[in-house]
């Protein structure tokens, strides 16, 4: 039923502004404008819709990173797209090519840099709206406690799979990214092979969340984490999307008759999620099925084969960077 208002509300928007648009008609009723939120127009321009007479109100772009729709934000991605887990860097190399395709026609600039976490200090990140971790983050202190800072002065951050993997027992644990900032804990298990999932959203109240057409959509193919800690109990983060395997529907499909631990036949599992306490969304996704159990190395699905879950990052994207613009 949610969802059918919403839908509705959306049909009945699109045809206030097609009336508007045809009839270039003014609004002549004396009523206090509900406006909705500034959209992108074209490179110059960004307009928004009175949602109660379809009223459309345009303006300028302000300049560097537009303070009223974001437009022209600036993205650092890091991660490594040759060598490591091939299916982490096919996902980096994927990512390489569908971020600046989807900055040019929605107006944001991407960077990619690698593994240079040199990149992560003060003075670069100051011209940088978003830091983007692929599938891995920084292991020098300084380069994180550079990072921290670009974090607590309200930077806007998106992270994916393995850009949370951690394990005590390999060293290197980051006390407050990994219990903090992601809330997560050590990574504590995994489905296997990558399958492709439904994928229930928990919330619309949020911007990464808020134009999805259903309460649940299929994800691409990915390897999919459990973790130490109970999202769910953490009044801090807000989970936004899961995955909620069964006997009838199993995450996971583990051929080896000694590991079907690696499929899931029950539980609630946080997919993505938001801590309220920084400006961030992580998401479990990244990890492109490769034909690994007959040895040959090959690309066999696409991370951005799903467009509601493309929907759902470029919303999140623009839903962090505008609150970072508003503080």
């Amino acid at each position: 039923m949610k969802r059918f208002f919403k839908l509705f509300g959306t049909a009945l928007l699109t045809a206030s502004l097609t009336a508007n648009v045809f009839f270039s008609a003014a609004c002549k009723s004396a009523h206090e404008h509900e406006w909705g939120e500034w959209k992108k127009l074209d490179g110059s321009e960004h307009y928004r819709i009175c949602e109660d007479c379809g009223e459309q109100q345009r303006e300028k772009h302000s300049d560097g990173t537009c303070s009223a729709c974001a437009y022209g934000f600036k993205v650092l991605a890091f991660g490594f797209d040759e060598g490591g887990d091939t299916a982490h860097s096919d996902f980096a190399r994927e990512a390489n090519k569908w971020f600046p395709e989807k900055g040019k026609e929605l107006g944001f600039t991407y960077e990619f840099v690698g593994t240079d976490y040199s990149y992560l200090n003060d003075d670069a990140l100051a011209e940088i709206d978003m830091v983007i971790f692929l599938n891995d983050r920084p292991w020098v202190d300084s380069q994180q406690q550079a990072f921290r800072r670009f974090i607590e002065r309200g930077g806007a951050w998106l992270g994916f799979h393995s850009a949370a993997f951690s394990m005590r027992e390999l060293g290197g644990y980051w006390d407050w990214y990994q219990d903090d900032f992601l809330a997560c804990g050590d990574y504590a298990k995994n489905t296997w092979n990558p399958t492709s999932e439904p994928l229930f959203v928990e919330t619309f109240d949020h911007p990464a969340t808020k134009n999805l057409d259903d309460e649940i959509f299929i994800s691409a193919p990915c390897e999919w984490y459990g973790w130490e800690y109970d999202l769910f109990e953490n009044e801090d983060v807000t989970v936004l999307l899961t995955l909620n395997p069964t006997r009838e529907n199993p995450a996971g499909d583990q051929p080896d008759k000694t590991k079907q631990h690696e499929i899931w036949y029950e539980g609630h599992y946080p997919i993505a999620w938001a801590n309220n306490n920084y400006n961030m969304v992580y998401m479990n996704w990244g990890h492109n099925l490769q034909s690994y159990n007959d040895g040959a190395e090959g690309k066999q699905s696409s991370t951005f084969s799903s467009s509601e879950q493309n929907k759902f990052m470029l919303d999140a994207m623009y839903g962090l960077v505008l609150k970072s613009i508003k503080g």
